[in-house]
């Protein structure tokens, strides 16, 4: 884990933050922070959603130049079939789950798909009917550019998942759920989120 110490280290410096001005804006100890751009220490998935809003990084930044990703799903071209995981929504809110490769072998199911997804996921309920119902399996890909109108995974500071439609209005961003019986929930300032990926294909369950 070397790498996300670089990577923090780094970013912090070229914001030029001193590890105290770190510590305010990330809500994490200077001394901890100092551990972890050292190596000596590994950040929870809620310290990475920290300091990526802390220094204003996006999350495919971080993948893209830590790596962290199981060499075995790592993004392909878009004609090479692959094989990806499918997930639980669990590990997609838990960043570190995802991207430990000591977890590569303990994955169930996988799904072969010619996108650039790294995993995949069961939609879970009705919020996104009718496009999307429950059982079908979507194809996440972390490192594409979120626009409106897309199909993406978010998840909060408690590490937990979300399927929504981004509708962007202006500087407002909304997660619009696809069933009229649901209500769309705005992102604001004071709602701490990551997106996870967009979705990049759908594969539909019939048994």
């Amino acid at each position: 884990m070397e790498k996300i110490g670089r990577f923090m280290k780094e970013k912090r410096g070229s914001r030029g933050l001193s590890l105290r001005e770190a510590s305010r804006l990330s809500g994490v100890s200077h001394t901890h922070i100092r551990d972890i751009e050292d190596g000596r220490s590994i950040p929870s998935f809620a310290m990475v959603m920290r300091f990526l809003k802390a220094y204003t990084v996006d999350m495919q930044d971080f993948l893209r130049e830590t790596g962290y990703l199981p060499a075995s799903i790592e993004p392909a071209h878009m004609d090479e079939v692959k094989s990806v995981p499918v997930i639980s929504w669990t590990q997609a809110g838990n960043w570190q789950e995802i991207c430990d490769t000591s977890q590569e072998d303990d994955y169930e199911e996988y799904v072969k798909t010619d996108t650039k997804g790294t995993f995949a996921l069961r939609v879970r309920g009705d919020s996104m009917e009718p496009e999307f119902h429950d059982g079908d399996i979507i194809v996440i890909n972390p490192f594409l550019k979120q626009e409106h109108n897309d199909y993406i995974v978010v998840c909060n500071e408690e590490g937990e998942a979300t399927f929504k439609q981004l509708k962007k209005y202006g500087k407002t961003r909304v997660l619009h759920p696809l069933n009229p019986k649901y209500d769309d929930i705005e992102l604001s300032k004071d709602i701490e989120y990551l997106i996870v990926g967009v979705v990049s294909e759908k594969k539909k369950r019939y048994r």
